[in-house]
């Protein structure tokens, strides 16, 4: 098992220097693969699509990234008791936007991760101005 992205990247060039330039595919197996890495750093184990959510466990939140997210992401539901947070599935726009796909819901995790559950200022503060 690859620990960290440097492993990742080294047998991604390994791949490159032997094969030449990698399908879109692979590409994106490498990219699942760090942002699952980037997941486990931040405490998460379990990610996953569910109905109009994105839901993200275990989560434990002090009160101020519980306001946060709740600012950051409305409509996102906290679930104390079972350590899970629901947060709306992104789309392109908060009124009539189509929901996001592949790389960019990758993206968008990354962020809400960044942002809330590794506590990173820069990160929230670009979530708010994107939005």
């Amino acid at each position: 098992m690859l620990t960290d992205n440097s492993a990742l990247r080294e047998v991604h060039a390994e791949l490159v220097d032997h094969y030449g330039p990698v399908p879109e595919a692979v590409d994106n197996l490498f990219e699942v693969a760090q942002f699952r890495q980037h997941a486990r750093r931040a405490g998460l184990s379990d990610i996953t699509a569910q109905g109009k959510f994105v839901r993200f466990a275990p989560v434990e939140l002090p009160e101020s990234a519980q306001l946060r997210l709740k600012r950051l992401y409305p409509g996102t539901v906290l679930k104390p008791a079972l350590r899970t947070v629901l947060v709306p599935l992104p789309t392109t726009a908060r009124i009539g936007g189509k929901p996001l796909h592949g790389r960019e819901v990758l993206t968008w995790c990354r962020q809400l991760i960044d942002a809330v559950m590794l506590n990173d200022v820069s990160a929230a503060a670009q979530v708010g101005t994107t939005r």
